[in-house]
């Protein structure tokens, strides 16, 4: 095969950058998340907490480091040694696999943040755990997670 048939057919099989939007709408209460990318590899997600919302619960991914992002607002961490110092606009936290974390928002207007995730190819994604090493079942809600309250015309932009 000639040189410019095997660039163009790799090329045909190449996949495309994509843009993505990071508009997502703004909630009172509960929690909003959407999917915006996602390979084999790593997931990238913005959410979206009312105020005294969030994860409260201790956990740990156990085959995922992640990077939580915020975008507004300002995110409460603990670890297992107590609180973190608080996130805020334009700061990153990095959880690193087996990090056990938990987060709310402790003000009175809603927090975005991006959440990127990556894994390894070959594991079973979505394995969580409490600190006592209880496993928690998929990712689905926490006991007790309230139904997202979307704010009429209110969008993260």
């Amino acid at each position: 095969m000639a040189g410019s048939e095997a660039a163009a057919r790799s090329t045909d099989s190449s996949p495309e950058p994509e843009m993505l939007s990071l508009r997502t709408q703004l909630v009172s209460a509960g929690h909003t998340k959407q999917l915006l990318a996602e390979t084999d590899l790593m997931t990238l997600h913005i959410h979206c907490y009312g105020p005294k919302g969030g994860e409260n619960g201790l956990h740990a991914h156990l085959d995922e480091d992640h990077v939580f992002l915020v975008l507004q607002g300002e995110a409460h961490f603990r670890g297992l040694a107590g609180p973190l110092p608080a996130v805020q606009k334009n700061q990153a936290l990095f959880l690193p696999k087996g990090a056990q974390y938990s987060f709310s928002n402790d003000g009175t207007e809603p927090l975005v943040m991006v959440r990127f995730g990556a894994t390894e190819k070959a594991v079973q994604k979505g394995r969580r755990m409490t600190p006592d090493g209880t496993p928690i079942p998929g990712r689905g809600k926490q006991a007790g997670a309230i139904a997202p309250v979307l704010i009429d015309g209110a969008f993260f932009e």
